[in-house]
Protein backbone atom coordinates (compact mmCIF):
# COMPACT_ATOMS: atom_id res chain seq x y z
CA UNK A 1 0.00 0.00 0.00
CA UNK A 2 1.28 3.49 -0.87
CA UNK A 3 2.80 5.47 1.98
CA UNK A 4 0.63 8.39 0.86
CA UNK A 5 -2.47 6.38 1.72
CA UNK A 6 -1.13 5.71 5.21
CA UNK A 7 -0.42 9.40 5.73
CA UNK A 8 -3.80 10.49 4.42
CA UNK A 9 -5.49 7.94 6.63
CA UNK A 10 -3.74 9.33 9.70
CA UNK A 11 -4.81 12.86 8.84
CA UNK A 12 -8.41 11.83 8.13
CA UNK A 13 -8.57 10.17 11.54
CA UNK A 14 -7.12 13.25 13.27
CA UNK A 15 -9.37 15.62 11.34
CA UNK A 16 -12.49 13.66 12.24
CA UNK A 17 -11.70 13.27 15.93
CA UNK A 18 -10.76 16.92 16.37
CA UNK A 19 -14.27 17.99 15.48
CA UNK A 20 -16.09 15.72 17.95
CA UNK A 21 -15.87 12.27 19.57
CA UNK A 22 -17.18 9.36 17.53
CA UNK A 23 -17.53 5.61 17.59
CA UNK A 24 -15.25 3.37 15.59
CA UNK A 25 -18.02 2.57 13.09
CA UNK A 26 -18.52 6.29 12.39
CA UNK A 27 -14.77 6.80 12.09
CA UNK A 28 -14.45 3.79 9.82
CA UNK A 29 -17.17 5.12 7.52
CA UNK A 30 -15.57 8.59 7.47
CA UNK A 31 -12.08 7.31 6.56
CA UNK A 32 -13.32 4.96 3.85
CA UNK A 33 -15.51 7.65 2.30
CA UNK A 34 -12.62 10.13 2.24
CA UNK A 35 -10.30 7.63 0.58
CA UNK A 36 -12.94 6.79 -2.01
CA UNK A 37 -13.39 10.50 -2.75
CA UNK A 38 -9.66 10.65 -3.40
CA UNK A 39 -10.10 7.91 -6.05
CA UNK A 40 -7.84 5.65 -4.02
CA UNK A 41 -8.27 1.94 -4.59
CA UNK A 42 -9.34 0.82 -1.14
CA UNK A 43 -9.45 -2.93 -1.46
CA UNK A 44 -8.98 -3.38 2.29
CA UNK A 45 -11.42 -2.95 5.13
CA UNK A 46 -10.49 -0.38 7.73
CA UNK A 47 -10.64 -2.81 10.62
CA UNK A 48 -10.22 -2.07 14.31
CA UNK A 49 -6.78 -3.70 14.28
CA UNK A 50 -5.68 -1.29 11.54
CA UNK A 51 -7.04 1.61 13.54
CA UNK A 52 -5.12 0.49 16.64
CA UNK A 53 -1.90 0.50 14.60
CA UNK A 54 -2.79 3.93 13.23
CA UNK A 55 -3.28 5.21 16.78
CA UNK A 56 0.27 4.21 17.67
CA UNK A 57 1.67 5.74 14.47
CA UNK A 58 -0.24 8.99 15.06
CA UNK A 59 1.17 9.21 18.59
CA UNK A 60 4.70 8.58 17.31
CA UNK A 61 4.59 10.86 14.26
CA UNK A 62 2.49 13.75 15.55
CA UNK A 63 2.60 13.38 19.34
CA UNK A 64 -1.21 13.17 19.40
CA UNK A 65 -2.93 10.70 21.71
CA UNK A 66 -6.35 9.34 20.82
CA UNK A 67 -8.43 8.69 23.93
CA UNK A 68 -11.15 6.08 24.31
CA UNK A 69 -14.24 6.71 26.45
CA UNK A 70 -15.44 3.31 27.64
CA UNK A 71 -18.75 4.71 28.87
CA UNK A 72 -19.74 6.27 25.54
CA UNK A 73 -17.63 3.87 23.46
CA UNK A 74 -16.19 6.80 21.53
CA UNK A 75 -12.74 8.03 20.52
CA UNK A 76 -11.59 11.64 20.85
CA UNK A 77 -8.61 13.98 20.65
CA UNK A 78 -8.03 16.71 23.22
CA UNK A 79 -7.13 19.79 21.19
CA UNK A 80 -5.28 21.37 24.11
CA UNK A 81 -2.85 18.43 24.19
CA UNK A 82 -1.52 19.27 20.73
CA UNK A 83 1.46 21.43 21.71
CA UNK A 84 3.42 21.40 18.45
CA UNK A 85 2.21 24.43 16.45
CA UNK A 86 3.69 23.08 13.22
CA UNK A 87 1.55 19.95 13.58
CA UNK A 88 -1.54 22.05 14.22
CA UNK A 89 -0.85 24.22 11.17
CA UNK A 90 -0.30 21.18 8.97
CA UNK A 91 -3.55 19.56 10.12
CA UNK A 92 -5.47 22.81 9.65
CA UNK A 93 -4.06 23.23 6.14
CA UNK A 94 -4.99 19.64 5.33
CA UNK A 95 -8.55 20.16 6.60
CA UNK A 96 -9.01 23.35 4.59
CA UNK A 97 -7.49 21.81 1.46
CA UNK A 98 -9.87 18.87 1.50
CA UNK A 99 -12.87 21.01 2.36
CA UNK A 100 -12.12 23.03 -0.77
CA UNK A 101 -11.59 19.88 -2.83
CA UNK A 102 -14.98 18.52 -1.84
CA UNK A 103 -16.57 21.80 -2.86
CA UNK A 104 -15.13 21.30 -6.39
CA UNK A 105 -15.36 25.01 -7.17
CA UNK A 106 -14.01 27.67 -4.83
CA UNK A 107 -16.25 30.45 -6.08
CA UNK A 108 -18.83 31.57 -5.08
CA UNK A 109 -18.64 29.71 -1.77
CA UNK A 110 -15.05 30.44 -0.74
CA UNK A 111 -13.02 33.62 -1.16
CA UNK A 112 -9.31 33.35 -0.46
CA UNK A 113 -7.02 36.19 0.61
CA UNK A 114 -5.36 37.61 -2.51
CA UNK A 115 -2.34 38.84 -0.61
CA UNK A 116 0.38 36.28 -0.23
CA UNK A 117 3.79 36.34 1.43
CA UNK A 118 6.79 36.34 -0.90
CA UNK A 119 10.01 34.42 -0.48
CA UNK A 120 8.43 31.14 0.57
CA UNK A 121 10.23 29.43 -2.31
CA UNK A 122 13.40 29.76 -0.21
CA UNK A 123 12.04 27.81 2.78
CA UNK A 124 12.95 24.31 1.60
CA UNK A 125 16.56 25.25 0.82
CA UNK A 126 17.01 27.20 4.05
CA UNK A 127 15.69 24.33 6.17
CA UNK A 128 18.13 22.00 4.41
CA UNK A 129 20.98 24.40 5.23
CA UNK A 130 19.88 24.67 8.88
CA UNK A 131 19.65 20.92 9.36
CA UNK A 132 22.97 20.25 7.65
CA UNK A 133 24.87 23.28 9.00
CA UNK A 134 25.70 24.89 5.64
CA UNK A 135 26.55 28.58 5.28
CA UNK A 136 24.10 30.65 3.23
CA UNK A 137 24.91 33.48 0.87
CA UNK A 138 22.29 35.87 -0.50
CA UNK A 139 21.46 39.40 -1.55
CA UNK A 140 19.35 41.32 0.94
CA UNK A 141 17.54 44.63 0.60
CA UNK A 142 15.71 46.37 3.43
CA UNK A 143 12.33 47.94 2.68
CA UNK A 144 13.49 51.41 3.71
CA UNK A 145 16.75 51.38 1.74
CA UNK A 146 17.31 51.74 -2.01
CA UNK A 147 20.43 49.58 -2.09
CA UNK A 148 21.13 45.91 -1.44
CA UNK A 149 23.90 44.14 0.48
CA UNK A 150 25.61 40.78 0.13
CA UNK A 151 25.28 38.54 3.17
CA UNK A 152 26.95 35.38 4.38
CA UNK A 153 25.22 33.87 7.38
CA UNK A 154 24.97 30.83 9.61
CA UNK A 155 21.27 29.91 9.49
CA UNK A 156 19.61 29.06 12.81
CA UNK A 157 15.86 28.92 12.24
CA UNK A 158 12.88 30.13 10.25
CA UNK A 159 10.25 32.20 12.05
CA UNK A 160 6.77 33.23 10.98
CA UNK A 161 5.18 36.55 11.94
CA UNK A 162 1.92 37.99 10.63
CA UNK A 163 1.93 35.94 7.43
CA UNK A 164 5.55 36.82 6.70
CA UNK A 165 8.54 34.51 7.01
CA UNK A 166 11.95 35.39 8.44
CA UNK A 167 15.36 33.76 8.56
CA UNK A 168 17.04 33.90 11.95
CA UNK A 169 20.79 33.72 11.33
CA UNK A 170 24.20 34.74 12.62
CA UNK A 171 25.60 37.39 10.28
CA UNK A 172 29.30 36.59 9.71
CA UNK A 173 30.02 40.28 9.13
CA UNK A 174 29.75 41.14 12.84
CA UNK A 175 28.79 37.86 14.54
CA UNK A 176 25.36 39.20 15.50
CA UNK A 177 22.13 37.19 15.26
CA UNK A 178 19.71 39.00 12.96
CA UNK A 179 16.40 38.40 11.20
CA UNK A 180 16.06 38.62 7.41
CA UNK A 181 12.67 38.77 5.71
CA UNK A 182 12.46 36.02 3.10
CA UNK A 183 10.60 38.44 0.82
CA UNK A 184 13.76 40.60 0.77
CA UNK A 185 16.17 37.79 -0.08
CA UNK A 186 17.34 37.10 -3.63
CA UNK A 187 20.11 35.03 -5.22
CA UNK A 188 20.08 32.53 -2.37
CA UNK A 189 22.99 30.08 -2.44
CA UNK A 190 23.52 27.09 -0.17
CA UNK A 191 27.28 26.78 0.08
CA UNK A 192 29.36 23.67 0.75
CA UNK A 193 30.99 25.38 3.72
CA UNK A 194 29.96 23.86 7.05
CA UNK A 195 29.79 25.54 10.44
CA UNK A 196 29.53 24.41 14.03
CA UNK A 197 26.13 24.46 15.79
CA UNK A 198 25.22 27.82 17.34
CA UNK A 199 24.05 27.99 20.94
CA UNK A 200 21.00 30.18 20.40
CA UNK A 201 17.56 29.46 21.86
CA UNK A 202 15.12 30.98 19.35
CA UNK A 203 12.03 30.28 21.46
CA UNK A 204 13.57 31.95 24.50
CA UNK A 205 14.95 34.94 22.59
CA UNK A 206 11.59 35.71 20.94
CA UNK A 207 9.22 34.68 23.73
CA UNK A 208 8.35 38.31 24.56
CA UNK A 209 8.31 39.56 20.97
CA UNK A 210 5.35 40.68 18.90
CA UNK A 211 6.71 39.73 15.51
CA UNK A 212 10.50 39.59 15.25
CA UNK A 213 11.54 42.86 16.90
CA UNK A 214 13.32 42.68 20.27
CA UNK A 215 15.36 45.89 20.37
CA UNK A 216 13.40 47.35 23.31
CA UNK A 217 13.28 45.84 26.80
CA UNK A 218 10.32 43.56 27.55
CA UNK A 219 7.87 45.02 30.07
CA UNK A 220 4.33 44.68 31.31
CA UNK A 221 1.79 46.43 29.11
CA UNK A 222 -1.72 47.11 30.41
CA UNK A 223 -4.46 47.70 27.83
CA UNK A 224 -8.13 48.56 28.10
CA UNK A 225 -10.32 47.32 25.25
CA UNK A 226 -13.92 48.16 24.53
CA UNK A 227 -16.28 45.33 25.39
CA UNK A 228 -17.08 44.68 21.74
CA UNK A 229 -13.44 44.56 20.63
CA UNK A 230 -12.45 42.46 23.63
CA UNK A 231 -14.51 39.57 22.29
CA UNK A 232 -12.14 39.48 19.33
CA UNK A 233 -9.02 39.79 21.47
CA UNK A 234 -10.16 36.93 23.70
CA UNK A 235 -10.44 34.52 20.78
CA UNK A 236 -7.25 35.73 19.07
CA UNK A 237 -4.85 36.95 21.79
CA UNK A 238 -2.28 39.62 21.05
CA UNK A 239 0.43 37.54 22.71
CA UNK A 240 0.78 34.22 24.52
CA UNK A 241 1.35 36.10 27.80
CA UNK A 242 -2.06 37.79 27.58
CA UNK A 243 -4.35 37.48 30.57
CA UNK A 244 -7.42 39.39 31.72
CA UNK A 245 -7.05 41.61 34.78
CA UNK A 246 -10.52 43.10 35.00
CA UNK A 247 -13.78 42.84 33.08
CA UNK A 248 -16.81 45.15 33.32
CA UNK A 249 -19.96 45.72 31.29
CA UNK A 250 -18.17 48.28 29.13
CA UNK A 251 -14.54 47.17 28.87
CA UNK A 252 -11.88 44.57 29.49
CA UNK A 253 -8.44 45.31 30.96
CA UNK A 254 -5.68 42.88 30.06
CA UNK A 255 -1.94 42.54 30.49
CA UNK A 256 0.79 41.32 28.18
CA UNK A 257 4.53 41.09 28.76
CA UNK A 258 6.25 42.17 25.58
CA UNK A 259 9.02 44.15 23.87
CA UNK A 260 7.47 47.59 23.23
CA UNK A 261 8.70 47.89 19.66
CA UNK A 262 7.23 49.40 16.52
CA UNK A 263 5.45 46.16 15.65
CA UNK A 264 3.21 46.20 18.73
CA UNK A 265 2.59 49.96 18.37
CA UNK A 266 1.35 49.47 14.81
CA UNK A 267 -0.87 46.64 16.00
CA UNK A 268 -2.43 48.75 18.76
CA UNK A 269 -3.02 51.69 16.42
CA UNK A 270 -5.01 49.31 14.23
CA UNK A 271 -7.72 49.11 16.88
CA UNK A 272 -8.33 52.88 16.90
CA UNK A 273 -10.51 54.09 19.76
CA UNK A 274 -11.35 50.54 20.82
CA UNK A 275 -8.12 50.30 22.85
CA UNK A 276 -6.39 52.52 25.38
CA UNK A 277 -2.86 52.04 26.71
CA UNK A 278 -2.92 52.35 30.49
CA UNK A 279 0.76 51.59 31.07
CA UNK A 280 3.67 51.95 30.68
CA UNK A 281 3.66 55.73 30.39
CA UNK A 282 6.39 55.65 27.72
CA UNK A 283 4.25 53.52 25.42
CA UNK A 284 1.16 55.59 26.18
CA UNK A 285 3.02 58.80 25.24
CA UNK A 286 4.43 57.30 22.04
CA UNK A 287 0.96 56.19 20.92
CA UNK A 288 -0.37 59.71 21.67
CA UNK A 289 2.45 61.26 19.62
CA UNK A 290 1.75 59.01 16.66
CA UNK A 291 -1.96 59.77 16.77
CA UNK A 292 -1.14 63.48 16.87
CA UNK A 293 1.16 63.16 13.85
CA UNK A 294 -1.51 61.18 12.02
CA UNK A 295 -4.15 63.85 12.68
CA UNK A 296 -1.89 66.50 11.10
CA UNK A 297 -2.13 64.63 7.78
CA UNK A 298 -5.86 65.46 7.61
CA UNK A 299 -5.77 69.17 8.49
Amino acid sequence: MSKLIYFKRYLYVIDRLRSRPCSFSDLQEHVMRKLENDDIDTTFEYAIRTFERDKKDIATLFGIDIHYNRKDKTYAIDEEEIEDQSVTRMIDAFSIHHALQEGNKLSPSVFLEKRKSLGTEHIHGIIHAIQNLHLLQFTHQKHWEDFSTQREVKPIAIKESQQRWYLVALDKKNDVVKTFGLDRITHLKITDTKFRPIAYNVEKEFQHAFGVETYEAAEKVVLEFSKQQSNYIKTFPLHESQHIVEETEDSVVLEIFIHTTNDIMMELLKYGNDVKVLSPISLKDEIKNRISEMSKLYI
